[in-house]
């Protein structure tokens, strides 16, 4: 009698393997105006990549359709999920230990943002969140809000409107962002959530479109 069990093991784990083996090209349509159709992302899936998803893949399902269409977004979020929470030394970024180094570390909501608008998006922005908003970012509403503007929020149960968090926005009313050092405790590191929970709707202030 065939063990369907222990052949269908066998079949993942050789599928796990094809993939951490290999370079997958993926074409990225330009669907947002960042990259045009003939451009296509190389992305390299290693084996904490795919772990990371399968433990996260709750989380990451409203955002699956990432993996086909902008498939450096997806895979950019998982590599840095369950990364503590965090302000990272800037000093050496872009070394190549530096991001190795921040993953194990930590990194905060405006450092995180900066570094996904930098390496998926080529935008550059500094400082914190306030800072970003008021130097790099026209504000705009929930309506004209595209993949790779921003997102900023206020503290909770506040009656000021201060900026206190920023995420990245992804589609569909989801965005990205690190978390609070009481989650990342948790192990939950980064977050996707959606701008229409309760929480978020109400700590939402604006977005925030880069500056050319």
């Amino acid at each position: 009698m065939i063990n369907r069990s222990a052949l269908f093991s066998q079949q993942f784990g050789f599928v796990v393997l094809l993939c951490i083996a290999i370079y997958v090209s993926y074409e990225s349509p330009n669907s947002q105006g960042h990259e045009s159709n003939e451009d296509y992302q190389e992305v390299y899936i290693s084996q904490e990549m795919l772990e990371l998803e399968i433990e996260y893949i709750g989380m990451l399902e409203p955002i699956l359709s990432l993996k086909t269409t902008e498939p450096k977004t997806y895979w950019f979020i998982v590599s840095w999920l369950k990364t503590a929470y965090k302000t990272p030394k800037w000093k050496g970024y872009k070394t190549d230990g530096w991001m190795a180094t921040t993953k194990q570390r930590g990194i905060d909501c405006s450092g995180f943002s900066r570094v996904m608008l930098d390496q998926v998006f080529d935008k550059k922005v500094f400082g914190g969140s306030r800072g970003i908003l008021a130097h790099f970012c026209t504000p705009i509403g929930l309506a004209s809000l595209e993949m790779g503007d921003l997102v900023f929020f206020k503290a909770p149960y506040v009656k000021s409107d201060r900026i206190v968090h920023v995420g990245v926005y992804l589609q569909d009313n989801y965005f990205v962002h690190a978390t609070s050092t009481g989650s990342a405790a948790k192990g939950f590191g980064l977050s996707v959530n959606s701008l229409e929970e309760d929480n978020w709707k109400k700590e939402f202030v604006t977005g925030g479109k880069v500056k050319e």
